[in-house]
């Protein structure tokens, strides 16, 4: 059992205090008593400098955590291009749209604006944060947009290509209830003379009720079809819908309508009644699906199709990869089928393969696991050994459909609302019609029974209960990706945790902060320009430390750092050199003393020994000791995607692979 899995057996009383950046509560430390993350502090701080303090008064409440967003290395030669077609195309000024990610309130808002208006050349932003836009306006050559996308991630904010978030599906649902708002309102408007008392001689009376007729038509087979179609859909995979009683109803008071219409009996017609519960049927599963949408704009980044790579001098999507085929990987990148390393050597992130934040090395010809990261601070070259479409990482990104999943309420619900709605309609009609002889009276009271009854609270209600809950975890950092989550939670018997990512923070954690604090000033202004532009796991631990205190960084100031693969970082300066690894490495035969995993030598002369760790997350102690109860049976397991790679038969594959790495 590892030291992080060791701890969360072992739960400590919670202290819990309130970040001053983002209000969300966390336990605090000694060496971080005010932030709970420390993006937050580095953000804190840069907002304070920047004399931007105004955020915190516009801020509404808890915002979201920082994290380590702020730290990340992201390459936005994209946004370079997007800027100079728009120059080129417009002229003296350009204008871009922009997809933007981590809005959470006014004080985002106010804060992403003001930023723009201080770059020179800037016109104008404006940030869309229903939508999670940006729209800038600058002066051709003037504004350096690559500049401003890494100052506001700084600052917790990312930006994208406009369409690199997964596409909303509320664009074809928007347009029907646009269409039946204008429906609705034009089949009342038709229909209001008739409650206002206008005699059917009247001259234009007929003309109003074809109308109301027309407008209603257009609800139903525009707006109508959206449940129809659900319906079908539901049943034929054996699931009672909350749209198969919303479907009776409508085709019950569109139908009767129909028949009071052709007998000339108005006092009897529902067309506006058919418009108007259309359009708040398609109000309310606009508002669940809008909170759905939401969260796909907030995961704006996260790739879930084919990596780019470089094939000769031109970029390519993986897809392009067959056996033989060689190319490059750049820094951060994954490689995305199973290679062999041409480079003389490399260090790879192995987060997707085993779910450990430690890297591993590989040498020239050995073969390299799809999935596996690029942490080398140079591009390494490859050649394929499969094809993109037989690669793990191939698979794993597939998205399978569900099918339609029961919700056991729901259904309850429905099958009661069927069986004594439906007999109660079915009754009032067979009794009206013996009694009163009458069709037209036998259909007005079966209609009014399955109109006065039809669940459109429930229609509404069910939705808008959705977006509420989505919109409470979204706050808690939980995020909603499908509806079928609710039918689906209530039959979780066992939780099984990733511990990497999920119980422990995705980056490392020093172990002895106190090591690096006892360094001089322009001793962490040399470890800083090491680890600026390292992927590798302990650098990214050392470069969020050095950021959270507030020192800057230049790496170029001291000149570019080697990277000696499989031991670190060595950098001169004048007649010093400096390393940065293993330890045996970076002091030679000195004394480094036990249990140190990094050392920070100046000639061979140790100056600081950090012991590096995987860090439990705060409220992941709670959750386990939760789990020791008999209710429920919680399991860490170490092996990331583990399961998937089992059930394709590839769980021995991926071993094999990683084993090369040893």
């Amino acid at each position: 059992m590892t030291t992080s899995a060791a701890k969360l057996l072992d739960p400590q009383p919670a202290v819990l205090a309130k970040c001053i950046h983002c209000g969300t509560p966390f336990r605090a430390t000694l060496e971080r008593p005010h932030y709970c993350c420390a993006g937050c502090q580095f953000v804190h701080d840069l907002i304070v400098k920047n004399g931007l303090q105004k955020f915190y008064d516009l801020q509404d409440g808890i915002s979201f955590p920082v994290k380590s967003l702020v730290f990340q290395k992201r390459d936005y030669t994209w946004l370079d291009e997007l800027a100079r077609s728009c120059e080129k195309a417009e002229g003296s000024t350009a204008t871009l749209t922009l997809d933007l990610q981590g809005i959470s309130c006014i004080g985002c808002v106010w804060l992403i604006e003001k930023l723009f208006e201080r770059k020179p050349g800037a016109i104008g932003a404006q940030v869309n944060p229903t939508l999670g836009q940006l729209h800038l306006r600058w002066r051709s050559g003037q504004t350096d947009l690559i500049e401003f996308a890494q100052e506001i991630q700084s600052f917790g904010y990312l930006l994208g290509p406009h369409g690199a978030v997964a596409k909303s599906q509320n664009g074809p649902l928007i347009k029907r209830l646009g269409l039946c708002a204008a429906f609705a309102m034009n089949a009342m408007l038709f229909t209001m003379p008739n409650y206002l008392g206008m005699e059917q001689s009247f001259a234009y009376a007929p003309l109003f009720n074809n109308l109301a007729l027309f407008f209603s038509t257009l609800s139903f087979f525009i707006g109508g079809t959206y449940f129809f179609e659900r319906t079908i859909h539901s049943l034929r995979n054996g699931v009672l819908h909350i749209d198969l009683p919303i479907s009776l109803g409508l085709i019950a008071a569109y139908t009767a309508s129909i028949y009071a219409w052709r007998v000339g009996a108005m006092n009897f017609v529902y067309f506006d009644f058919v418009s108007i519960f259309t359009f708040l049927m398609l109000v309310g599963r606009w508002t669940q699906q809008s909170a759905i949408d939401k969260n796909r704009t907030r995961l704006l980044g996260m790739q879930s199709g084919p990596p780019e790579i470089f094939i000769a001098t031109e970029k390519q999507p993986a897809t392009f990869l067959i056996p033989g085929i060689q190319y490059r990987v750049n820094p951060g990148q994954v490689i995305p089928v199973r290679s062999k390393l041409l480079s003389e050597g490399a260090v790879l992130g192995l987060e997707w393969i085993n779910g450990e934040a430690e890297a591993g090395t590989a040498r020239c010809g050995q073969l390299v696991a799809s999935g596996a990261v690029n942490y080398t601070q140079a591009a390494i070259n490859l050649e394929a050994t499969e094809s993109w479409a037989d690669s793990i990482l191939c698979s794993l990104l597939q998205m399978t459909p569900r099918t339609v999943t029961k919700q056991t309420g729901l259904e309850q619900f429905i099958k009661i609302y069927i069986i004594v709605v439906l007999h109660i309609a079915v009754i009032g009609f067979g009794a009206w019609w013996w009694f009163s002889a009458s069709l037209l009276k036998a259909l007005q009271v079966m209609t009014s029974i399955l109109v006065v009854s039809c669940p459109c609270a429930a229609g509404v209600a069910l939705p808008l209960a959705d977006e509420i809950a989505v919109s409470t975890l979204r706050k808690l950092g939980v995020f909603v990706r499908e509806q079928s989550l609710w039918a689906r939670i209530n039959k979780v018997r066992k939780i099984i945790f990733d511990k990497t990512g999920t119980l422990t923070l995705e980056t490392m954690a020093i172990e002895n902060p106190a090591a690096l604090a006892a360094l001089a000033g322009p001793e962490k202004e040399i470890l800083l320009a090491m680890v600026a532009n390292s992927l590798h796991p302990v650098s990214c631990c050392l470069r969020e430390s050095l950021l959270a205190e507030g020192h800057q960084n230049s790496p170029t100031r001291f000149g570019e750092p080697q990277e000696v693969i499989g031991f670190g970082l060595e950098l001169k300066t004048g007649e010093d050199t400096w390393k940065l690894g293993r330890p045996e490495w970076a002091v030679g035969t000195g004394d480094i003393g036990s249990g140190v995993d990094c050392a920070f030598s100046r000639n061979g002369q140790i100056l600081a020994g950090f012991v590096f760790s995987e860090a439990v997350r705060a409220d992941a102690v709670e959750e386990v000791a939760a789990g020791n109860q008999p209710a429920a049976e919680f399991i860490l397991r170490h092996d990331n995607c583990s399961s998937q790679l089992q059930r394709r038969g590839w769980a021995d594959r991926s071993r094999a692979e990683i084993g090369r790495f040893a």
